[in-house]
Formats: C-alpha cells, sequence, structure tokens
C-alpha cells in the first residue's frame, strides 16, 4: 500500500506533534507564482481519466510554490511542481497544506535545519527554508516521515486536481451512468462501500487532516441502480437543481432532483443515525 494512503487513513504506527512559534523569514527564494495555469482544462481532465495509471489522488502544488506561516505571511518551505499535498478547506484565497517528506530513520526535529532538502517519495520535491515548519514526526515500520505544515494561496494548487471542481466537470461531460465514473473513482483512489447502506453503491475519499486528526469524509459519490443520484460532500458543490440536505456531522447531502423525495428523507435519517454510530 502507498505510504499515502498508510498516513492518511490513520495506519500509523507513532505520531508525535509539536506546535511552535512560526519566526520570521525575510527570504525570497522564490516570487508567488502569479501565472499558474489554474483554470479547469478539460483536456487535462480528459486525458487523465483516459490514462488511468495517471491518478490525481489529491490536490498538486502547481509550482514552485511558497508555503508560509500564515496568509502572507513569512515563508517557511518551498515546494516544487507537482507536489502531492493535502490541503484543508480554502479561506481568503489560502489553503492550509501539509506536505510529507522522507527523513532517515532516527531523525528527530531538531535535524531538520535550514536549507534542508525536501524529499518525497524519494524524488527531489523542494527545500526547508525555515524548521518550524515541521509539525509532526511519523514512523511506520519502513518509514519515518516528516510533517511540514504551513499556508499556500490558492494560485499555487493545480485547480483541476481538486476533487470538487474535477467532479463538477466530469458530471457535465460524463453524465450519471455508473459506467462512465470509474475512470473518475480511480483518478482519485476512491474506496467501496462508504456507510453499508445496501440500496446504494458507494464510492468516497476522506477529508483532510489539517483540520481534523479524524476526518470524517470529503465526497461520497451515491448510486442506485447504477444511476448517479447524489452526493455527499463537506465542502460546496457548485451544482445547480440539487434537493441538499445538513447533517448533524460537518457535511451535506446533495440528491439530484428526480430522487423520490421519500428515499431522500429515508437516507438522511440513517446517516443522522448512522453518525451518531461513528462519534
Amino acid at each position: 500500500m502507498n505510504r499515502y494512503f498508510v498516513i492518511l487513513f490513520g495506519s500509523i504506527i507513532l505520531f508525535s506533534c509539536q506546535k511552535g512559534n512560526k519566526s520570521k523569514n525575510n527570504s525570497n527564494l522564490i516570487k508567488e507564482n502569479a501565472n499558474t495555469k489554474n483554470e479547469l482544462a478539460k483536456d487535462t481532465i480528459s486525458s487523465i481519466a483516459n490514462n488511468s495509471s495517471n491518478r490525481i489522488i489529491a490536490e498538486r502544488i502547481d509550482g514552485p510554490a511558497n508555503i508560509r506561516d500564515k496568509p502572507n505571511g513569512e515563508i517557511l518551505f518551498v515546494l516544487e511542481d507537482n507536489v502531492l499535498v493535502e490541503v484543508g478547506p480554502i479561506k481568503d484565497d489560502w489553503y492550509p497544506i501539509i506536505a510529507r517528506m522522507d527523513i532517515n530513520k532516527g531523525e528527530s526535529f531538531s535535524d531538520i535545519n535550514k536549507g534542508k532538502e525536501i524529499i518525497i517519495d524519494g524524488e527531489k520535491s523542494g527545500k526547508v527554508l525555515d524548521p518550524k515548519a515541521v509539525e509532526g514526526i511519523m514512523k511506520g515500520r519502513d518509514f519515518t516521515i516528516a510533517e511540514l505544515y504551513g499556508y499556500t494561496h490558492k494560485q499555487n494548487i493545480k485547480s483541476y486536481t481538486i476533487i470538487e471542481n474535477v467532479l463538477v466537470e466530469y458530471l457535465k461531460k460524463n453524465g450519471r451512468d455508473i459506467s462512465n465514473w470509474y475512470e473518475f473513482i480511480e483518478m482519485f483512489a476512491m474506496e467501496e462501500d462508504a456507510v453499508g447502506y445496501n440500496k446504494y453503491r458507494t464510492y468516497y475519499n476522506y477529508e483532510s487532516i489539517v483540520e481534523d486528526p479524524s476526518p470524517g469524509f470529503r465526497i461520497v459519490l451515491l448510486f442506485e441502480s447504477d444511476k448517479l443520484i447524489g452526493f455527499i460532500h463537506s465542502r460546496g458543490l457548485n451544482l445547480d437543481k440539487m434537493d441538499v440536505h445538513k447533517l448533524k456531522w460537518s457535511c451535506q447531502i446533495s440528491f439530484f432532483q428526480d430522487h423520490l423525495e421519500a428515499d431522500q428523507k429515508k437516507f438522511v435519517d440513517y446517516m443522522n443515525e448512522w453518525i451518531q454510530g461513528v462519534d
């Protein structure tokens, strides 16, 4: 199993967290990436969908990009183009992000100094400019990883790697038949059977641990009789003509309006009960 999923879904042997005050760093190693291609490119989405081995999985850096201690703050580290990161909900055009760098077994916070090269999955992926970027050390049987935390402007995240954006465009192009959604499911490495509701077939991924160390769902695709009937989602979806239900959890269910109202209510009630069991 890829280490990203080992970490993301909680199969961690040891997790230690250390937060510190972010000191100022006046380095201007890289200018902000103002010329990023941030518009959704349908041809890009199509090319990814037609090549299942080229998975998006999660957000990727449009870089090189500066990662800061706060919006418009001091630079903590720099990430190169296409680096895989975990991104929290956007606020005022800035994303909180986590990147995970490989370190040697036995290394600790004190070993990650200014100028240290960021290696991710064996590839050069950036540079540490302030060691206070390190928020935690994760250790597994065959890996040790330092967790780097900061903020980056929305221009520095490739828009077509944000699942909500791709979902909306994918729906416009592919419709609602399940046979057209397997590529999307593969793109974002979604898993099957989210909540054990036998009437629906479900595929899901999780929210970011940036905001919650024990995250819930981010997107759940809901299918009935091989037709997409709606979504559970924790972030906004730019979709019209949907029946939207707020759950007791921090997410919503949006159904297409041709799905029976009674069936919508039944599932909403099921989910609210299911959530209580998870808590």
